[in-house]
C-alpha cells in the first residue's frame, strides 16, 4: 500500500525490484475503499525464498519511491 500510484501514465510504467529482482506488478492503482490509499499487488519470484531483509525499490513513470526493507522467510 502507499500513495501517489493510481496517477500512473500505464500499468508497465510502475516497476518493483526487489534485492535486484523484478517482480511483476500486475495490478497498481485506487485500493477501493480508503480514500486515498493505493494498492500494487506483485508476484513474488520463488528465489526471494529465504533472502532475510531486502530492499523494495518502487518506480512509477521514473519517479523513484522511498526504498522500504522487507523480510523474507525460508521456504
Amino acid at each position: 500500500f502507499g500513495t501517489g500510484v493510481r496517477g500512473r501514465s500505464s500499468l508497465p510504467a510502475t516497476t518493483v525490484l526487489i534485492a535486484g529482482v523484478a517482480a511483476e506488478v500486475s495490478f497498481a492503482g485506487a485500493q477501493g475503499d480508503l480514500v486515498g490509499l493505493d494498492q500494487l499487488n506483485l508476484t513474488l519470484p520463488r528465489s526471494l525464498a529465504g533472502r532475510g531483509e531486502v530492499d523494495l525499490v518502487l518506480t512509477v513513470d521514473g519517479r523513484v519511491a522511498n526504498t522500504v526493507r522487507v523480510a523474507f522467510a525460508g521456504n
